[in-house]
């Protein structure tokens, strides 16, 4: 039933989508074994454009990407959205191999003839920023980053699944393909920043973004993600939970302000 509804809501906005914007292109791209569908929108005109990947976390669908950032229409840069790894439509369960599908669409994008391949970013949320994270650390192609409630390492610990709603268990158990909590708990160890330090390998400018006080995963790893990367700052939203869905609509005109500022052709920047 749940793959049901998803699915319906997936044709349903194939339909809907492109009478709200009809410079959105559905896409579908074969990488490291799975099918990646993902919307992609270019500006008008023939020119190249920086251009922004943007992926969600646990639960979010590609329309919930879509709508919202349909108001950001009419900036000068390129955007491609696409679901997390694991998630709904993909056959393997996310896993530190999940990388290769960033890669491929970042290797794509890049020899896309409207994409300026050195201006090109990253933004994600919740487990999403852990991969926008993760490719700032692991992708020499992106310029710059964004990372919304990011899991890096306290997160994946034992402490912090006391409390943790059934609800967020039930999803992780299907990402991670485990059987098990101490299985999952144990596959997403494996993910942990701290395995390679890869903190440190972080030269872009890295945007981190949360609620001041993240019931779900935790506001810690945030504040160590933008203190441990050589160019990160953090944006902590007051009386704010996981993601800083309180604040959404401002983190995305900070997103976007902070992404154009960086991704601005040489020369033009204010």
């Amino acid at each position: 039933m749940r793959m049901d509804a998803y699915q319906r809501a997936r044709e349903l906005s194939d339909r809907l989508v492109p009478l709200l914007d009809d410079r959105m292109e559905k896409v579908t791209l074969r990488l490291a074994g799975e099918e990646v569908t993902a919307y992609q929108r270019f500006p008008e005109g023939e020119d190249r454009v920086p251009v922004v990947i943007v992926t969600n976390g646990l639960e979010g669908t590609i329309q919930e990407l879509a709508l919202p950032l349909l108001k950001y229409r009419e900036a000068r840069m390129g955007v491609f959205l696409m679901e997390m790894p694991g998630t709904y439509a993909y056959r393997q369960p996310m896993s530190l191999g999940s990388e290769a599908i960033y890669h491929g669409v970042i290797e794509y994008l890049a020899g896309h003839p409207r994409v300026d391949a050195g201006r090109m970013a990253m933004v994600g949320t919740s487990f999403g920023g852990y991969w926008s994270a993760r490719m700032a650390a692991t992708s020499p192609r992106l310029k710059c980053a964004v990372a919304c409630g990011a899991p890096v390492h306290h997160a994946f610990g034992p402490q912090n699944a006391l409390g943790t709603p059934e609800i967020i268990v039930s999803a992780l158990l299907k990402v991670t393909g485990a059987r098990n909590v101490p299985e999952m708990a144990s596959r997403l160890r494996e993910l942990s920043f701290e395995r390679d330090d890869l903190y440190r390998r972080i030269e872009i400018p890295l945007l981190v973004i949360n609620g001041d006080h993240d019931t779900l995963l935790g506001t810690r790893d945030s504040v160590i993600l933008a203190a441990r990367a050589k160019r990160g700052f953090l944006k902590l939203y007051e009386n704010d939970d996981h993601c800083a869905m309180g604040h959404y609509r401002e983190w995305l005109d900070l997103t976007f302000e902070w992404l154009q500022e960086r991704l601005a052709a040489p020369g033009t920047q204010g």
